[in-house]
């Protein structure tokens, strides 16, 4: 097995085609220079024109002349012969190049040629037979490539697909770099995250918060037990209706503030006076529409809500309660404003604020990084994949087992 570094392949390989193939290089170069001698058998020739008119021809005939000599010399200079590692493309491109050059002569002459014809009938005759020959041998040249170099040919497309082995390599440390760079940018991340909730945790155990978070949990805690004792909504819609239909009495009900309280009980009930009139009427009035059957409910129901009427103004307590209430808001106020003289409550915002903004562009990062390490995952899988199947091309054709090492700079 040869090993072979992927920067030195490209030396090594041609070395092995240029022993393997020797025979059919050595007769390439010998068509290649007889195609270099026909060239510059052609400028020769333009030296001959020029001479060939020099005094011979009026002036302007002889600026059409150098024209005529100026532009195939321009042409055949534009020609690249290869000189040094040459390959099949680089002789197509050759003989492209000399088959444009016939087309080109043609063409100048066409258009210079009758200026000048008569005094120059012998090197017209020299030209065209020196452009018959190079024909021959572009046709000599063309045959060869074809025929008997199909070989080299193929063994040299191996070439081509060197750059992509490279392009992987360098897309592969690329990705690596990025990965590498999201994965710092992560940590830093995530530090700031635990930094972050370090701040808001210590904001949070303030006396303050834990005395408002305290009092609010209470107020929480009283409104749901007071909810409890006012559960016969429904009986109350059914009043409403009623009411609005004017199908019973309305007696001491204020109809605007039954509508109101249906939106929200205990509101209304802290907006009342401290004995809680307008609440006290509404059911005294709801529990005589049910005594006397004038709402539309179902017994069980209708007795339920009689029961838990009667409990409110025998327990008494509900005016209690709603007093109690006043007391816990009116407390959370004064502790809310403490804290806003403190600063704590813009303090605590803007470290949630920064909170919320830092888990954004973690999620960001985490997106970016396993985006990126499929990148990563990819080329690595494609690049193990190319180089075995080139790896077996050489081998198919040097006949010997290559191991192509590509090093990463990371």
């Amino acid at each position: 097995m040869v090993e072979i570094e992927l920067e030195e392949f490209e030396s090594f390989y041609k070395d092995q085609l240029d022993d393997q193939f020797a025979k059919e290089k050595k007769a390439i170069n010998k068509l290649i220079d007889d195609i270099r001698e026909g060239l510059i058998e052609i400028k020769v020739c333009m030296d001959h024109f020029l001479e060939a008119g020099e005094g011979k021809i009026e002036e302007k005939a002889m600026r059409s002349l150098h024209f005529f000599s100026d532009r195939i010399r321009k042409e055949i200079d534009e020609i690249e012969i290869p000189e040094e590692d040459i390959t099949a493309d680089k002789i197509t491109q050759l003989l492209n190049s000399v088959k444009k050059l016939f087309t080109n002569i043609n063409e100048i002459a066409r258009k210079s040629l009758p200026k000048f014809q008569k005094e120059v009938q012998a090197e017209i005759k020299e030209l065209n037979y020196i452009t018959r020959k190079l024909g021959k041998k572009q046709a000599t040249l063309d045959a060869f490539l074809r025929k008997k170099y199909t070989d080299v040919r193929e063994a040299e497309y191996l070439f081509d697909k060197l750059p992509k082995l490279f392009t992987l390599r360098d897309n592969i440390e690329n990705a690596k770099k990025d990965l590498e760079e999201f994965e710092k940018q992560l940590k830093d991340r995530e530090e700031t995250e635990v930094n972050l909730n370090k701040e808001l945790l210590m904001l949070e155990k303030n006396e303050f918060f834990i005395e408002l978070e305290q009092k609010k949990n209470e107020l929480f805690k009283l409104r749901m037990k007071i909810n409890d004792k006012l559960g016969f909504k429904k009986a109350l819609k059914k009043l409403k209706f009623e009411l609005e239909k004017n199908t019973i009495p309305t007696a001491n009900v204020d109809l605007e503030f039954l509508k109101k309280y249906l939106k929200d009980p205990i509101k209304m009930l802290i907006k009342e006076r401290k004995d809680l009139p307008n609440f006290s009427a509404l059911l005294i009035h709801l529990r005589h529409s049910l005594e006397e059957n004038q709402i539309n409910l179902k017994s069980d129901t209708k007795e339920k809500t009689i029961e838990q009427i009667n409990a409110i103004f025998e327990e008494k307590t509900i005016n209690e309660e709603i007093e109690e209430v006043k007391e816990l808001i009116s407390h959370i106020k004064d502790v809310e404003k403490k804290i806003e003289e403190a600063g704590l409550a813009s303090k605590l915002e803007e470290v949630k604020n920064q909170i919320s903004l830092n888990t954004v562009k973690l999620e960001h990062i985490q997106n970016d990084l396993e985006r990126k390490n499929k990148d990563y995952m990819r080329y690595l899988s494609s690049l193990k994949e190319e180089r075995e199947e080139f790896q077996k091309a050489v081998e198919n054709v040097i006949e010997e087992e290559v191991k192509l090492n590509i090093k990463f700079t990371f």
